[in-house]
C-alpha cells in the first residue's frame, strides 16, 4: 500500500515503476575472496606437478636409453673379443679335428685288418696242428676254409679213430666247437672189404667252428657304436 501511494504521489506510470524495481543490482563486493585464490593456487600446483612428472619420465627414459646403449656397447666388445679368440683357435681346432679323424680311420683300419686276418690266423694254427698230428689211420682228403668255420673231408679206419682225431683238432687254439656232419663208409672199397670180411675205411666230414657269426655281428655293431680300441682278436679257451 505504501509503495502504491509512493508511486501515485511521484506521478510515474505503473509500468516504469515495475521495471525499475526488477533491475538487478551490480554493486557491492565479494565476501569470500580466498576461494578464487585457492583455486588459482590449486591449478598452478597441478600444472607444476604435471610438468615435474613429464620431466621425471623424460629423465627416466633417457637414463634407460643410455644404460641400454652402454650394455649394447659392452656386449659388442665382448663378442668381438670372443670372435678374435675363436679366430686364433680356428687353426688348432681344425688340426685337432683332423687328428681325430685320422685316429678314427686308423682304428677302423686296424679293426678291419684284424677281422680280415682272423681266417688266415685260424688256418695257420690248424695247419700247424695237422703237421704235428700223427694221424693214426686218418687221412685228410679236403680242407675248405671260410670266415667262421673250416670244413674237413677225411677217411679213417674206424669211428673211434675219427672221434679221437676230431677231439684233438678241437683243442686247437681258437676253435669254439667241432662236429661231424656226415659219416659213411667209403664207396670205392666197400665191396672189396665186404668180400674179404674186413671193415672198410670210413669217410666223414667234420666242421671246426671258429666263431659265432651272430655274436660276431652283434659285437661288431656294439664296437661301431662305442668305438673300442682292440689290439688283437679275442681267442677262446683251449
Amino acid at each position: 500500500m505504501r509503495s502504491r501511494l509512493h508511486a501515485a504521489g511521484s506521478g510515474m506510470p505503473a509500468s516504469s515503476r515495475g521495471i525499475r524495481f526488477m533491475r538487478p543490482w551490480l554493486g557491492g563486493f565479494n565476501l569470500l575472496p580466498y576461494r578464487q585464490r585457492n583455486a588459482r593456487l590449486a591449478r598452478r600446483r597441478c600444472l607444476l606437478e604435471w610438468i615435474g612428472a613429464c620431466l621425471a619420465g623424460c629423465a627416466a627414459v633417457l637414463a634407460l636409453a643410455g644404460w641400454l646403449a652402454f650394455e649394447r656397447t659392452r656386449l659388442d666388445a665382448q663378442r668381438a673379443s670372443l670372435e678374435r679368440s675363436l679366430a686364433q683357435l680356428a687353426a688348432p681346432l681344425a688340426e685337432h679335428a683332423k687328428l681325430l679323424r685320422a685316429q678314427d680311420e686308423q682304428r677302423k683300419g686296424a679293426a678291419r685288418a684284424v677281422s680280415l686276418s682272423e681266417p688266415l690266423t685260424h688256418l695257420r694254427d690248424l695247419l700247424d696242428a695237422l703237421s704235428f698230428e700223427p694221424g693214426d689211420g686218418v687221412v685228410l682228403q679236403q680242407l675248405r676254409q671260410s670266415e667262421h668255420e673250416t670244413e674237413l673231408l677225411a677217411t679213417s679206419n674206424g669211428h673211434i679213430v675219427s672221434a679221437g682225431w676230431l677231439k684233438r683238432l678241437s683243442a686247437v687254439r681258437g676253435v669254439k666247437g667241432a662236429e661231424v656232419s656226415n659219416l659213411h663208409r667209403s664207396a670205392s672199397r666197400s665191396d672189396a672189404a665186404a668180400a674179404a670180411g674186413e671193415t672198410g675205411p670210413i669217410e666223414f666230414s667234420a666242421r671246426l667252428r671258429w666263431s659265432d657269426p651272430l655274436r660276431k655281428a652283434a659285437h661288431a655293431s656294439a664296437s661301431a657304436v662305442q668305438r673300442p680300441m682292440k689290439t688283437e682278436p679275442s681267442r677262446g679257451a683251449q
